[in-house]
């Protein structure tokens, strides 16, 4: 993110933050169809998400614990995506799921009351409880001329230890690293993916918004992806504003923990040289 024209995110200097989600899974009911949060988004928000976009697909289910399997049925699925005028934020609203994405990012305060703003609707189709809360970071490393993805990151992410496969050029061109961990609360799912060429969001996170950022000096340029996915299970999270601001700060902070964990010096000294506080919050 260190082009002229590529916009700063994060409070880091030379942040290699590009794209965050929030997201609320929760029980539909007769209120709470996609149409209906969508309206109350719209009257909450005003002018802020100009763009609806409409897409409908199939969604096939089977029941597999009766005692014998049901056939397979399609359920009709219709998702709306409200985007603003810059295009790098976005509300994408299906049945029992309410999601906030950004390409822009001034710091985690702001991008909090933002989304504490959109779920607000969640009250007026009165949803009183959720199923899930989420907050998923993702960063693009794109080395230093001479310098590779492996450097920004410590054990087990920079291939240390792994061997030398006999009769082989060179290390792995392509690696995968992912982590599961437990939390008093939730878990955290923490992913380094290295490879060649212009680094791309996780599978399932394209089609919503396109990360502004610096192409590699060369086509085959080495880079890197940090994937960071926090979550929080249960029936009986409240959607009272207080408490998901408390949630949401909560798994903010592990994320920016483990980021800062997970980072070497050398990362650290490139991305924030002046050491300003929080992550790239």
């Amino acid at each position: 993110m260190k082009s002229d024209t590529a916009r700063r995110i994060g409070q880091w200097a030379s942040a290699p933050l590009v794209f965050v989600l929030a997201q609320i899974r929760f029980l539909p009911n007769a209120s709470a169809t996609p149409e209906q949060l969508r309206d109350a988004i719209i009257k909450r928000a005003g002018s802020k998400f100009p763009t609806i976009n409409q897409t409908s697909a199939l969604n096939f289910e089977i029941t597999l614990d009766a005692p014998a399997p049901s056939p397979q049925r399609a359920v009709p699925l219709v998702i709306y995506d409200l985007v603003n005028n810059d295009v790098d934020a976005m509300v994408r609203i299906q049945q029992g799921s309410l999601t906030y994405a950004v390409t822009s990012y001034v710091d985690s305060r702001q991008f909090r009351s933002e989304w504490l703003e959109i779920t607000d609707a969640l009250t007026d189709v009165d949803v009183t409880s959720v199923m899930r809360l989420g907050l998923r970071y993702v960063d693009f490393i794109i080395p230093q001329l001479g310098r590779k993805p492996e450097e920004y990151v410590k054990a087990p992410w920079n291939l240390a230890g792994v061997p030398a496969l006999p009769g082989a050029l060179r290390g792995p061109d392509l690696n995968v690293s992912m982590m599961d961990v437990a939390y008093p609360q939730g878990r955290l799912r923490l992913q380094f993916m290295r490879g060649f060429g212009v680094p791309s969001l996780p599978m399932d996170l394209q089609g919503m918004l396109t990360p502004r950022q610096e192409s590699p000096s060369v086509v085959h340029a080495e880079c890197g992806v940090i994937d960071s996915d926090r979550w929080i299970d249960g029936n009986e999270l409240s959607v009272d504003r207080a408490a998901l601001d408390k949630l949401f700060t909560q798994m903010h902070t592990d994320v920016s923990a483990a980021f800062r964990a997970m980072i070497t010096p050398l990362a650290a000294e490139e991305w924030n040289p002046t050491n300003v506080e929080g992550r790239t919050s």
